[in-house]
C-alpha cells in the first residue's frame, strides 16, 4: 500500500491492513496514534504537523533500511551455496571471505 493510503486508513482509526512490511506497519501505527492524540485535543496542530513530518522522514529511512536488509538476506542465501566450497579451499582470500560471511 502507498503511504497515502495508509495515512487515510490511519486517520480513520482503521485496523492495520494485513501484509504490510515492517516500515509500513510502523508508519501506519505511528500515524494512527498521532491522529488519535490530535483528535482527543491533547496535541496542538503545529506540533502534530511537525511530528507527522518526522514520522515520514523516519519512514523513508526505514524503507531504505528494510531494502538493504532484504538485499543482504538474498546475497547471504546465494552465497550459502558456495560456503562448503570456500571452506575446502585453503587460499587466504577464501579464508578471509569465510571469516566475513561467518561474522568472525
Amino acid at each position: 500500500m502507498s503511504p497515502e493510503e495508509l495515512e487515510k486508513l490511519a486517520a480513520k482509526g482503521s485496523e492495520m491492513p494485513d501484509g504490510l512490511t515492517a516500515p509500513e506497519q510502523l508508519l501506519f501505527l505511528s500515524l494512527r496514534q498521532l491522529y488519535a492524540i490530535y483528535r482527543n485535543g491533547r496535541l496542538p496542530k503545529d506540533i502534530a504537523k511537525a511530528e507527522k513530518t518526522k514520522i515520514y522522514q523516519e519512514y523513508a529511512q526505514n524503507v531504505l533500511n528494510h531494502k538493504c536488509w532484504v538485499s543482504s538476506l538474498e546475497r547471504q542465501r546465494k552465497l550459502s551455496y558456495m560456503i562448503q566450497d570456500i571452506r575446502k579451499c585453503d587460499c587466504e582470500t577464501c579464508k578471509k571471505v569465510l571469516r566475513i560471511v561467518e561474522g568472525i
